[in-house]
């Protein structure tokens, strides 16, 4: 008898235990930027460099700033005077790299690799050619080039340099901002982005003018991003305020841009055109972009979202755990934050809820008083 009446209370003993779930958490102050999602197309003043010849070779790299009347490419106009450009370029590299100090044939290779490798997962086509012909000097020719060749290599470069015959040098029209990348949307310029709808938007961008030539100037400091986003958030932006944006994929960098305008409402989606005066050459062959605008930084107590309760009347709430009792406290819910939400601080809205409070996630037949510990 007396076995079974202590087996019968352990029983009611672990099945009380096992049934009241009690779990709280640490609030902690949190901040996380509030951002909503973009897409479209970067837009520049361009005008397209349309001679071209046998064969033309740009002189300026990828992103570089040129004035008007500077040379920018080479054409040539024979096989022979292609080739002794090719050898020029050659030459200028190999002398540049035995006056380099501290030249080290044992460690050039390996670190030629990592620089292009370095480049193009970057996309960085500035120096992709002078990276592509250092890794098959230093690798697939062996890295043999000693000092003392210089004398005869300066001797060779001097004589092919004044042998000018079959080449034609093509100078800038324009200062601006060099680009080697044509896509044949050179023609949309910023007067094309006003009064844009997503559909507007679209058809713009469809089909790409068959335009051919050795690159592209940028002609104007200024360029913008005309992208469409969720009209509802896009209601949350003002015309002539500046904002970060923050863009991903093939370009990866912040730029903060200011609020041209924001298009009319096409299905739940608008038209917003940004726009930015700074490293423009940065995106200049920059075309189709993802972004994320940010709207402003959150900061206040994380709350997870088991811990949220909702009254009859509509109030969120939680339950903190003060001293040995449950105390019911109100919040207001500023963000969405995944698995939480972030709220705001008591020390702003005059409750207990502060850094280091106990928040019950778990309990039992909660309500305001109960003894909980």
């Amino acid at each position: 008898m007396l076995f079974l009446a202590v087996a019968s209370y352990i029983g009611v003993y672990l099945y009380n235990a096992l049934s009241n779930t009690y779990v709280t958490t640490t609030a902690v102050r949190y901040a996380i930027e509030d951002t909503f999602p973009a897409q479209g197309y970067i837009v520049r003043t361009e005008t397209v460099l349309t001679d071209v010849g046998a064969a033309i070779l740009p002189v300026v790299g990828e992103g570089e700033k040129v004035a008007s009347g500077q040379a920018i490419a080479v054409e040539y106009l024979n096989r022979s005077a292609l080739e002794a450009a090719s050898e020029i370029r050659e030459l200028k590299f190999r002398i540049a790299q035995l006056e380099s100090p501290g030249n080290n044939e044992e460690t050039a290779g390996f670190e030629s690799v990592i620089a292009l490798s370095t480049a193009v997962r970057h996309g960085d086509l500035s120096r992709l050619g002078e990276l592509s012909l250092n890794v098959e000097t230093f690798i697939f020719s062996g890295g043999s080039m000693t000092v003392g060749e210089l004398p005869y290599l300066r001797a060779r470069l001097e004589s092919l340099e004044r042998e000018t015959a079959g080449m034609r040098t093509i100078h800038a029209p324009a200062s601006g901002t060099f680009s080697h990348v044509i896509d044949g949307f050179e023609h949309v310029g910023p007067r094309s982005l006003a009064a844009l709808t997503p559909a507007d938007l679209d058809e713009l961008f469809r089909t790409p003018a068959g335009t051919h030539g050795v690159g592209k100037l940028v002609t104007e400091f200024n360029w913008y991003y005309a992208a469409v986003m969720d009209s509802q958030e896009a209601s949350r932006l003002s015309v002539g305020r500046q904002y970060p944006v923050q863009f991903y994929g093939s370009y990866h960098a912040e730029a903060d841009m200011t609020i041209e305008s924001v298009g009319r409402r096409e299905d739940g989606m608008c038209v917003v055109v940004f726009s930015s005066d700074r490293s423009i050459h940065d995106v200049a062959q920059l075309r189709g972009a993802r972004a994320d605008v940010v709207i402003g930084v959150v900061s206040g107590i994380r709350v997870p979202k088991e811990a949220i309760h909702l009254d009859d009347d509509g109030a969120t709430f939680v339950y903190l755990q003060t001293g040995v009792r449950a105390e019911r406290v109100d919040v207001e819910i500023l963000l969405d934050a995944g698995d939480g939400f972030i709220v705001r601080d008591g020390a702003e809205t005059g409750t207990p809820l502060r850094t280091d409070s106990t928040i019950i996630v778990k309990a039992n037949n909660l309500y305001d008083g109960k003894i909980v510990a």
